[in-house]
This record gives structure tokens, sequence and C-alpha cells, in this order.
């Protein structure tokens, strides 16, 4: 019989184990999040004439996508490639709790889909990503940028949240996060055409957080949108003040191609009348600008238990082919509380109000007052 000494297996076992380190090492995360609610809203769409403009409205209660959040399930992935470089990834789809579908217009990961390298330099990614004013402003949105027309979705799309075929840049020096990005238009006969350029930061130290960020976007026609936000928010012990402002200045022609993430200066009645709350129907030449402020609060009253209030105001000029200006109003408090760090129950009510020149965008009324009760659960 053929004997093995101890010694050999010691350094049998050694050298398994030093050649298993060598093995660059990888890993692929699936999670996901699910928020959906029973809603009652007001002044909801019931019926509308040939052109696409509400002729009667009414009340609607049923299930719906959550305020908070869109719903989604994705895959993080890394793999270490040595001296101090990761390659990274992330695929990101976005679904509709209460119906199944895939939302993003159907695609497949909608939300997110990029690649890249993370090391000592920075973090440089590409793909379809969330924009840089989404980045920067979000630490300042009371709810974190919401999932509905009743909260704050329609500021989203004056800054677009996502760009397609976009290289992004972040780095982390100290108290700042640095980050810029450029969008390829991809249209033949111009590298504008199209095209987003966008560059921000954050400053953190302590309870207290600052953010600035600039952004210009081309349409396809090289008609332009342009973009400028500063915001902050403080924490004094259980309380975070929150707070934003963002500018957007848009030709009147500015008409977003089919990868840019922006609502268009005008459009159609069928648009907007399909999307209540949305504005600025007809067509003109003149540029609009529009002035939005946030101010909120969140209160952290239990280990379970937190509250949150914000209100948003938008003072909009050049709002129709008149050139007459309008204002929008939306409010909302919440109370929500945590069964654990991934499972929530929440109640939400909001109230939103047009004036002026964007009159009647709630299905030809001027307002439209939502109750959600929702849950939250993420794996």
């Amino acid at each position: 019989m053929k004997k093995v000494s101890t010694l050999g297996i010691v350094l049998t076992m050694a050298g398994a184990a030093q050649a298993q380190s060598l093995i660059p090492q990888s890993s692929v995360q699936l999670y996901g999040l699910i928020d959906t609610a029973i809603a009652f809203q007001t002044h909801q769409i019931a019926a509308t004439n040939a052109a696409g403009r509400a002729t009667r409205s009414g009340s609607a209660v049923g299930i719906v996508p959550g305020f908070f959040n869109g719903s989604r399930w994705g895959m993080l992935g890394s793999e270490d490639l040595g001296g101090g470089t990761t390659a990274v990834f992330r695929l990101e789809a976005g679904f509709s709790p209460d119906t199944g579908v895939s939302l993003q217009g159907g695609r497949l990961f909608g939300r997110q889909a990029w690649v890249g390298l993370n090391a000592d330099y920075g973090q440089i990614t590409f793909g379809r990503q969330y924009s840089v004013p989404f980045d920067i402003l979000l630490p300042f949105d009371t709810i974190g940028w919401g999932n509905t027309g009743a909260s704050d979705v329609w500021v989203q799309l004056l800054e677009g949240s996502r760009m397609d075929n976009s290289v992004k840049y972040q780095q982390n020096v100290g108290p700042l996060k640095i980050e810029a990005a450029y969008t390829f238009g991809e249209f033949a006969g111009g590298a504008s055409a199209g095209a987003i350029y966008s560059a921000g930061l954050n400053y953190t130290s302590g309870p207290l957080v600052l953010g600035a960020v600039g952004q210009q976007a081309r349409d396809p026609n090289r008609n332009k949108q342009t973009n400028a936000g500063v915001g902050a928010a403080y924490a004094i012990g259980p309380v975070t003040l929150h707070g934003y402002y963002l500018y957007t200045r848009r030709d009147g022609a500015f008409a977003p191609s089919a990868s840019q993430d922006f609502l268009p200066t005008y459009g159609t009645n069928a648009q907007y009348y399909a999307n209540p709350g949305m504005t600025g129907t007809g067509s003109s030449t003149a540029p609009r600008t529009d002035h939005v402020f946030q101010f909120g609060t969140t209160y952290q009253a239990t280990q379970a238990w937190v509250l949150k209030a914000a209100v948003i105001y938008d003072a909009a000029s050049d709002v129709n082919p008149a050139g007459q200006s309008g204002n929008k109003l939306s409010a909302f408090l919440i109370g929500d509380y945590f069964f654990s760090k991934r499972t929530d129950i929440y109640l939400a009510t909001s109230y939103n109000r047009v004036g002026s020149a964007l009159s009647g965008a709630y299905a030809g009324r001027n307002d439209s007052i939502g109750v959600f009760l929702g849950m939250r659960h993420r794996f």
C-alpha cells in the first residue's frame, strides 16, 4: 500500500488554497423591489373626443403602481480584475405590479443596462443610465423621485431621468462626489444632434449635503434644452430638511428622440390628457422656461414610523402658443410604517393644482386629490 505523509497533504492543501486565491473573484446579485397601492384619485379621464381632449372626468379607484418607487428586478455584478480594477455591470427591468407588463416602452432592461470599470481613478460606465441631474438632485427630493403623476414624476420629465447611449464618469474625492456624462445622439450628419452634456457634484459634511448640476441636451434637429439645479439637505436629530431648485429652458420646437427621457415642450392633446397633470399642448417657436422649487421634511418618529411632507411649485412661462404663463403646485403628506428593513406599508395623500395658462390639465379640471394605501417589499 502506498503511504501518503501528513506533510504532503498539508502542502497539497496549501497549494490549492493559493491557486484559488489567484482566481479573479466575481459575484452576481439578483435583486428587486415591488411597490403597489390601492388608489383613489379625483378628476381622472372618463371620456375623450377625437382630438384626445377630455370631455368628461370622474373619480377612480383601483390598484396602481406604487406612490414611491417603480417596481423592478435586476442583476448587479462585478469581477475583480486585479490591481484595484473591477469590472461592473447592472441590468434592471421595470414592470407594472398591477398587470405584470414591462414598462419603459416594453424594453427588456428599460430602467438600467450598463457595463464599465471601477478603479482608483473612479468609475466609468457605458449604456442606458440615470441622468446626472437625476443622481445629483436625488438626495434633496423628499421621496427620492416619486413614481406617479400624483407625486413628482413630472419634475423628472423636465430633467430627464434616463439616457440611452451614454458614457458616465463618477468619482468620490473626500467629501465630494463628482459626476459627468455624455450621451451620443447617433444621428448621421453631426455629433451634436441628439447629444447630451452634463456634470454635477455633491458635497457631504456630517448632517449637511449640498449639490449642483448643469445639463444641455439637443434634439435630433439640434433644438436645445438647458437644465441647472441646486439642492441642500440638513439633518437635525430625527428631522431632515430637503430642498432644491431646478431651472429648465426648452426651445419651442424641442422634440426629444426616443432615447431621450424628456417631456416635449409642446405636444398633442392625446399625449397630455392621457396623462393627467402633464401640461403644454399646442405648438410654438417660443422657448418655454420652468422654475421648479421643492421644500420638504422627513421625520423619523420611531424606529418603525417615518413621516414625510413636501410642497413643489413650478412657475412656467411661454407654456402655450400665445406665450402665456402658468403654474403648478404639488403637495403630499405620507405616513410610512416599516415591518422590517425590506417591507413597509404607507398611506400617502396628494394634492395637485394647475393655474393660469396650464388650467384644465386634470381631465379638463384644475386640480386632483389622491389617496394611496400601498406596500413595498425589497428582495
